[in-house]
């Protein structure tokens, strides 16, 4: 969460609530992480790199596939509103 956030901030990035450290960045952590430490002796699901398993590519790929879904959605509704003027109040 800190990088991410001192990242945008170091970017310029207007993120007041610092949502994308919150749900982007933690969210990529938990994805992944589960690909690293998924232990498959707790009957949980995992397969993680750490315990002999092959499940990190797949976490991975959610990860592009969950970005591509977003920014695709996120698209679909920002940019209609930016062309219209309604993205931004004005000061």
């Amino acid at each position: 969460y800190q990088g991410a956030s001192m990242l945008l901030r170091r970017l310029k990035v207007d993120d007041v609530v610092d949502a994308f450290p919150v749900h982007g960045a933690c969210g990529i952590w938990g994805v992944l992480a589960l690909g690293l430490f998924g232990n498959p002796d707790e009957d949980m699901g995992g397969n993680g790199v750490f315990y002999g398993g092959d499940q990190l590519g797949t976490q991975i790929f959610a990860v592009l596939l969950i970005f591509c879904w977003a920014g695709t959605l996120s698209l679909l509704i920002f940019f209609p509103l930016k062309q219209a003027g309604m993205l931004r109040m004005g000061d």
